[in-house]
């Protein structure tokens, strides 16, 4: 058994883009290595019921700078998720540099520009407390 088996096939139907800016410090600076990632979710139900993930999207900066970072990612434009909430993740060597200042950004249009934090310092305490 092959491992592809066990994933759903790729959604072929028609698309929905949603694109914009990632706003974040002005003094916060973004290598050519830092890759970033968007996570779209179904947020109909609202943030506290389940949300299914209908898309993910990955690219590499390819530039040294500043925000703000142009996106774009494309979900299933069947009508069942009026309501989409993006997650967005920056990250340099697989750590988190930054995100979403909400952990969600939720929209109903095709445009929508994410603030963006700091993530904060990962604590290395394993078996030390």
């Amino acid at each position: 058994m092959t491992d592809s088996a066990s994933h759903a096939p790729a959604y072929s139907g028609p698309t929905k883009t949603i694109r914009g800016y990632l706003r974040g410090p002005p003094y916060a600076q973004l290598t050519a290595s830092s890759v970033v990632f968007v996570t779209a979710y179904d947020a109909t139900g609202g943030n506290s019921a389940p949300m299914p993930k209908i898309g993910t999207t990955s690219f590499t900066l390819n530039r040294n700078g500043y925000f703000p970072v142009a996106y774009e990612i494309e979900i299933p434009a069947n009508g069942s998720a009026p309501r989409v909430a993006l997650a967005v993740e920056i990250r340099r060597a697989g750590a988190v540099i930054f995100s979403n200042d909400r952990r969600y950004s939720q929209t109903t249009e095709r445009n929508l520009d994410i603030p963006m934090r700091e993530a904060p310092p990962k604590l290395k305490l394993r078996g030390r407390l």
